[in-house]
């Protein structure tokens, strides 16, 4: 298990910077993407005629006024970043020496550990060995590439553009190139797959030497396609029964492998859990650049004594038009608006409590759990409620929380009840 980590690195950002644009939208997908123009009427444009399309330099010119204008306004001295992110959409679709010129000015604006986590999202329809080397040029250190399934009837439900084989050599290539850390997504519980489909997915990826997989249950998202189909009763759909034996099955083969179950969904080599999303699961900070990009940013409160002044938190989310987007951070507008107000779609202050249930919320996601008396002193919020009090004295005597002084933590044999356990407790 991966010791804790220090307040001083808790006290950092991540910096996550969305790139939107994507070959075609998958179906179960609600992140914002935008799907290439095809080439022709049901002919989806191919990697290269897709990039011949997109506004590589422009799109990083303006991420980097949006890093400029918002760094600016800022608390400083700015908080270290300990991690970037590049997703998406399909960021593996921007030319890399553009993607490596917002990556520089990062570590230009930050300070950041000589072992920076560099993560790009890859799609395998979308990268070589050529096209790893030149992120690797670039600065990027980690990889995460969308696999999804190891079929072609899975692979064709869900959408995707590869073959089985395309994705799996996908991962073969990123450590062929040298890539230092290479993760692979899976989606198990999709219709007609047994448990020992899922497990037969993991079993070929692992054998591709990947460090890190994330394994997810199919999950039916509302302003989705496969949203639409399911409010109409057209979606088939795996029982709940074999989704939650699937759930066991891989993590009794990835665990049997080496691999620690560190988050609800997510597996790891020792030392090589995603420190970014680790951020995410941890309630750090994080900044986000580009259309269509959340971030969450702290403010020194004013409306306190010092003695007791916690960090006013804001969340926004900007513009998703891609267009839009270019037009509010153009290096040639004025920058003299404000970047937490202008040109958002979303505005958000977070209070206290808040922060302090989000915090709970996604805490619980991990193997360690949360510490309470960290989660009050981050948010200036009160855990121990007598309501709280009751909800974790009677999860505890059930089985279904560990308690250990301050720290709690779901016990790994019931992860599948999660959500009803964080339930009880906001």
């Amino acid at each position: 298990m991966e010791a804790e980590e220090s307040p001083s690195n808790q006290s950092g950002i991540g910096i996550y910077v969305h790139f939107p644009w994507c070959l075609k939208k998958c179906p179960y997908c609600d992140f914002l993407s935008i799907a290439v123009p095809e080439v022709a009427p049901g002919v989806t444009a191919n990697a290269a005629q897709a990039r011949a399309q997109l506004p590589h330099r422009a799109y990083a010119d303006a991420v980097l006024c949006e890093l400029e204008r918002r760094t600016a306004r800022l608390p400083h001295p700015l908080p270290p970043a300990t991690s970037v992110f590049f997703g998406g959409g399909t960021p593996s679709l921007w030319e890399p020496e553009e993607l490596g010129r917002v990556l520089a000015a990062i570590r230009g604006t930050f300070d950041v550990p000589h072992d920076l986590e560099v993560t790009v999202e890859c799609n395998p329809t979308s990268v070589d060995d050529r096209h790893f080397e030149r992120l690797l040029r670039a600065g990027v250190n980690r990889v995460s590439i969308g696999v999804q399934a190891v079929d072609q009837e899975r692979l064709s439900f869900l959408g995707r553009l590869h073959d089985p084989a395309g994705g799996l050599e996908a991962l073969r290539t990123a450590r062929r190139a040298g890539v230092p850390r290479v993760s692979g997504d899976l989606i198990f519980g999709v219709y007609k797959q047994a448990p020992a489909d899922a497990v037969r997915d993991v079993q070929q990826a692992l054998d591709t030497g990947v460090d890190h997989l994330s394994a997810y249950a199919l999950t039916i998202e509302d302003n989705t396609r496969f949203g639409a189909l399911h409010r109409t009763g057209h979606l088939p759909l795996l029982e709940e029964e074999l989704v939650a034996q699937s759930f066991e099955a891989v993590a009794h083969a990835l665990e049997a492998a080496g691999f620690e179950h560190y988050e609800v969904s997510n597996y790891a080599r020792p030392g090589e859990r995603s420190r970014h999303n680790v951020g995410y699961w941890r309630g750090r900070d994080y900044l986000g650049l580009g259309t269509g990009a959340v971030g969450t940013v702290a403010f020194a409160s004013q409306h306190q004594p010092s003695e007791h002044q916690s960090r006013g938190r804001l969340r926004y989310k900007n513009l998703l038009s891609a267009e839009r987007y270019l037009a509010a951070f153009s290096p040639e507008k004025d920058g003299a608006s404000d970047p937490f107000v202008e040109p958002l779609t979303e505005r958000e202050e977070l209070d206290a409590e808040t922060s302090l249930r989000e915090g709970l919320m996604l805490g619980l996601r991990i193997r360690e759990g949360i510490d309470t008396a960290e989660l009050e002193r981050q948010t200036g919020a009160a855990f121990w409620t007598a309501a709280r009090e009751r909800s974790v004295t009677r999860l505890a005597e059930r089985g279904l929380l560990h308690r250990d002084g301050a720290r709690l933590a779901i016990p790994h044999a019931h992860w599948l009840l999660a959500d009803g356990i964080v339930r009880d407790l906001l």
